[in-house]
């Protein structure tokens, strides 16, 4: 049987790490409401009347993806030396991810209320490739030094 590895090339992963700085920065002053200049475009988007049909921010629209394609980039990318090890990392880094993101979401859904909510599912959004991302690099760092 043929065994299909969904990985992106290594080389992804270094795009990815280019694009996260300044799209986070990015992301950290469009959540913390920092004054950026705007953009307005003509935008179609799913809302009350089901099809919304008005304007869109472009730079926070485009930042918010730039950021999401980045962390993809970087956490779906293979490793220079990727082997079955290190598929079994990659496996328990998102499990484990999987439960804090949980965690940390239950938390934030009991104990924040209004406005601040929203933004906190904004920056949710990100928290589990964030999280995977870091559990990962950890533990293969970890282990390399072990092999040295």
């Amino acid at each position: 049987m043929k065994k299909t590895n969904y990985l992106l090339p290594y080389s992804y992963k270094k795009v990815g790490m280019w694009m996260f700085l300044p799209f986070a920065a990015l992301n950290v002053c469009i959540l913390f409401s920092v004054k950026l200049p705007e953009i307005m475009v003509p935008w179609i988007a799913i809302g009350d009347d089901f099809f919304y049909k008005g304007e869109a921010d472009l730079v926070s629209t485009l930042g918010m993806l730039a950021l999401l394609v980045s962390l993809c980039f970087i956490a779906l990318s293979r490793e220079k030396d990727e082997d079955e090890m290190t598929g079994q990392i990659r496996m328990q880094s998102f499990v484990w991810s999987l439960w804090v993101t949980a965690i940390v979401l239950a938390l934030g859904i009991l104990f924040i209320m209004g406005l601040n909510f929203l933004a906190f599912t904004c920056a949710a959004i990100y928290l589990y490739f964030m999280v995977y991302i870091l559990k990962f690099n950890i533990t293969m760092r970890a282990i390399r030094r072990e092999g040295k």
